[in-house]
């Protein structure tokens, strides 16, 4: 077995579990743990499989743990893993003790976590402290490096302020909800509603709508699109159906008609009708396509202009569309009936001279999808040519809306492990 002596449990969150055979199985959520001896003995692993699916399977499964890249990998095949379930005594790492209030009992106070410290003792994990200090912080928001370059600047130093297992507890769920160390306004806003999705996932209902709540309504509406399905059902379930209305309304057409797709009929009906006009329109156009189709999935919030445009004029446009569209690497380029001739990039456009027109800038035939086209075909064009973007062109090439790479990111994971 590989093991590292320690290190932090923030950076193994989200990462690759491999099967023994190299084969990839999915991202790691979590370490289940028990009390011995003053530390936390990890136990169980908590793995989210490639088909979305949460399980749990014991320490004595998993080969390694590299470190470059950081992964972890099991020493079964796929066939031969066997979920299992927690015990009463068993606590997660990740819903237990990150980012949750603890007793530290030897300063007698309430702390909040910020990273956990694991160490390695043969072919045992344990978790031996929680850091509570801006380092811990930096190092969850992936810039620990940059804030000891800056401190360095300086000739400061910035440790690790942990505090030894053995003077920890987790507090209890029943009066979590009475000792409250709230989160700042300005920390949500910069978390990636992606993050903020995984913590909605790990908490109770009353915890999910209380954080709900706190959020700002554009952010609320991408974490509620990035939560598990089943996780999404129960809290739309809680919703009122004008507040659902509303969250559609902010987010992307293909996002929104992903969540209305998993409503019942009747609610999803009831939804598009008091939805404003425009929004509930782009919904049910995307949901006339089958689902392994382009149309299903593209977005039709995207911007294309005329190529007889200058430079200047195409910047002067793309200041008063840009702001609707989700993404913008490219500017598609369209005659008066919108038929599709081309591409430019961001790059080109800002570099260019500013009395150019935009179809001298299009330097090649565009790559496109068609509106039927399957997704496996669409798998391959994103591969073959690298693309970020992928436009979806209908009836004589026609533009109807646009593919992120981020759409089908699952797929070409699924992909790039056959």
């Amino acid at each position: 077995m590989a093991f590292f002596s320690e290190i932090f449990f923030s950076t193994l969150i989200g990462k690759s579990v491999y099967t023994v055979d190299e084969k990839y199985y999915g991202n790691f959520r979590d370490f289940i743990v028990k009390k011995q001896n003053g530390n936390f003995l990890i136990t169980k692993v908590r793995i989210r499989t490639s088909g979305g699916k949460r399980i749990i399977v014991p320490w004595s499964d998993i080969y390694s743990i590299e470190a470059d890249p950081v992964s972890l990998k099991l020493k079964k095949q796929i066939h031969e893993i066997k979920p299992i379930d927690y015990d009463d005594d068993e606590l997660r790492l990740k819903r237990d003790f990150l980012d949750q209030q603890i007793i530290d009992t030897e300063n007698h106070r309430v702390v909040r976590v910020n990273d956990l410290k694991i160490v390695a003792v043969k072919d045992e994990l344990f978790m031996v402290a929680a850091d509570i200090g801006v380092r811990g912080l930096s190092r969850r928001l992936g810039f620990e490096g940059w804030i000891l370059s800056f401190a360095q600047i300086f000739h400061k130093t910035i440790q690790n302020v942990l505090i030894p297992s053995k003077y920890i507890d987790p507090l209890p769920a029943r009066i979590r909800h009475d000792i409250t160390l709230t989160v700042a306004q300005d920390q949500l806003k910069n978390m990636h509603p992606a993050d903020l999705a995984d913590i909605m996932e790990d908490l109770d209902q009353f915890e999910r709508m209380s954080m709900l709540q706190a959020l700002p309504a554009d952010i609320m509406s991408k974490t509620v699109a990035e939560l598990d399905p089943s996780v999404r059902e129960k809290l739309l379930g809680k919703l009122k159906d004008e507040t659902i209305a509303k969250m559609l309304e902010r987010l992307a057409p293909d996002a929104a008609t992903d969540i209305v797709e998993e409503l019942p009929k009747r609610r999803m009906h009831h939804l598009l009708n008091i939805m404003k006009a425009k929004e509930a329109e782009e919904i049910r156009e995307l949901l006339k396509f089958k689902k392994d189709t382009a149309g299903s999935i593209m977005n039709t919030k995207f911007v294309a202009l005329k190529g007889t445009l200058t430079v200047a004029e195409a910047l002067d446009e793309l200041r008063k569309k840009g702001e609707h569209a989700e993404h913008i690497y490219y500017l598609y380029i369209v005659d008066d009936e919108d038929i599709l001739k081309g591409a430019v990039s961001l790059r080109d456009i800002i570099f260019a001279d500013a009395k150019i027109q935009l179809g001298a800038l299009i330097k090649r035939k565009p790559v496109y999808a068609r509106l039927k086209e399957k997704l496996n075909s669409i798998v391959g064009k994103f591969t073959k040519y690298n693309l970020i973007v992928l436009p979806v062109v209908g009836h004589n090439k026609k533009l109807e809306g646009v593919i992120t790479v981020d759409d089908v990111l699952p797929l070409l994971q699924e992909s790039k492990n056959l």
